[in-house]
């Protein structure tokens, strides 16, 4: 069988018999732009709308939409439904928990043959209403297939109570302590998979990133004599090993690092020697050998200005592994708090808002997401922290202006009832938006949604 293409429609021809067994115009199905066979016997044609229709021989059997079908058992695919109507009922779930008595029957923003197959899917509604808010939000992240927004409350929801780690696919969104583990595992793994110089290379810099000594001195021990590197890398190890025979704390009143305060010539050797290194680094830095003047500063216990050099130079990757593994808690929110602003005016907003999240910066997050028009996750993301009490008391203005806008969300969606719901949580704008003539029209003459 031959399937041809015309500009006015489409045949089938028997080649063997040289006939035409079938045909169909375009007037019938919209202007064909393409045509292939599914399978020996089901021609497949798309139109102008984009439709595909999957037909027999005889072009006269095509589907029909899934909204005019009567089934035993309705199907749940989200995204062949109308998308209006499909947001509202994830609205309504996620919403359950706050009305104590549902009304199951279709409501006017939903056809009744879309919300059968809705309601179809929540057989254990009775336990959904249970979950808190979170949790039904990342049940219907999970029902939609939405990955961006499942592994969004994923995130949130650790970093509200922390009862289960992330996994080592969230990557630099993990806890700090978690993270560190990981990439001492990946760098042991590392180390037993190295084959040439350049991965010895990248070993030894991670370790001394991540503070340790000895590792580092035995690695540069292993060149041969005959390498090109070994005079280099001797001294190397014998720096490494020199400086990490003593312990050293951070003068806040100098520019180097000091020994324990003494007056012993010993000691003001020691300090003259960590000047003179921090000197070093910062020459190698402004000479294009910024990892090695990093792993200097990283030596003498300043990485936080190792950080600081490595994000100038655009090593913002370097510099966030740097961050999670070695700064303390104030050093390295503030290095984040910068990333987060570089990511967000870069277009990177999901990272961006999942690190804010981390940082427990949920505030921020929610503002992010407002300026991103992703008010459907912003509002939900307020409601969450806010149940388990963990919205900041200097989140007020941002939280009043997530449910406004929220509002007026719902509004379009003739979500009524839980529109006037966010309008009484959105501040004085929310009040005056909830007497505004918008809401009092579709709530006199549209009715409610839910």
């Amino acid at each position: 069988l031959l399937l041809v293409m015309f500009n006015d429609g489409v045949e089938i021809w028997d080649c063997a018999e040289s006939e035409v067994l079938s045909s169909i115009k375009s007037s019938k199905i919209g202007e064909v732009v393409d045509v292939d066979w599914g399978s020996s016997d089901r021609p497949v044609i798309v139109n102008e709308s984009g439709a595909v229709h999957i037909m027999d021989v005889n072009l006269d059997t095509a589907p029909n939409p899934v909204t005019a079908l009567s089934l035993h058992t309705p199907i749940w695919l989200p995204f062949i439904y109308n998308q209006k109507e499909m947001m509202n009922f994830k609205i309504y779930v996620q919403h359950m928990g706050w009305q104590e008595n549902w009304d199951m029957s279709s409501p006017k923003c939903c056809t009744p043959v879309i919300w059968e197959a809705m309601l179809h899917t929540l057989k254990l509604r009775n336990k959904f209403s249970t979950l808190s808010f979170l949790e039904r939000c990342l049940v219907t992240a999970a029902l939609y297939g939405d990955v961006v927004e499942w592994r969004l409350w994923q995130v949130l929801a650790y970093y509200l109570d922390q009862s289960s780690p992330l996994s080592s696919a969230f990557d630099i969104v993990q806890d700090n302590t978690s993270y560190l583990n990981n990439q001492v595992q990946n760098l042991s793994v590392q180390e037993k998979c190295r084959s040439n110089y350049s991965h010895r290379q990248h070993s030894i810099h991670r370790h001394i990133l991540l503070g340790n000594t000895d590792k580092p001195v035995q690695l540069l021990l292993e060149v041969e004599q005959d390498s090109p590197h070994f005079y280099r890398d001797c001294l190397r190890a014998s720096l490494i090993s020199s400086v990490s025979d003593s312990e050293y704390t951070v003068d806040s009143d100098t520019t180097y690092l000091s020994s324990k305060p003494s007056s012993t010539p010993q000691q003001s050797i020691e300090r003259v020697a960590q000047s003179t290194i921090k000197l070093v680094a910062t020459n190698l830095i402004a000479n294009d050998h910024l990892l090695e003047g990093c792993q200097l500063l990283c030596l003498i216990k300043k990485a936080v200005d190792a950080c600081r050099y490595m994000q100038n130079f655009h090593q913002y990757n370097e510099a966030i592994w740097l961050a999670k593994v070695a700064l303390s808690k104030d050093e390295y929110y503030e290095v984040m708090k910068y990333y987060i602003d570089l990511l967000v005016n870069k277009g990177s907003r999901h990272l961006g808002i999942l690190l804010a999240i981390s940082l427990s910066a949920f505030d921020k997050a929610a503002e992010i997401l407002l300026a991103t028009k992703l008010v459907t996750i912003a509002a939900p993301l307020v409601e969450s922290c806010i149940e388990a009490g963990k919205w900041p008391e200097s989140g007020t203005e941002i939280k009043h202006r997530v449910f406004v806008e929220y509002a007026k969300y719902l509004v379009s969606l003739n979500n009524i009832e839980i529109a006037l719901k966010y309008c009484e949580k959105g501040g004085e704008k929310g009040k005056q938006l909830g007497k505004s003539s918008a809401f009092v029209h579709n709530e006199r003459d549209e009715g409610r949604c839910v």
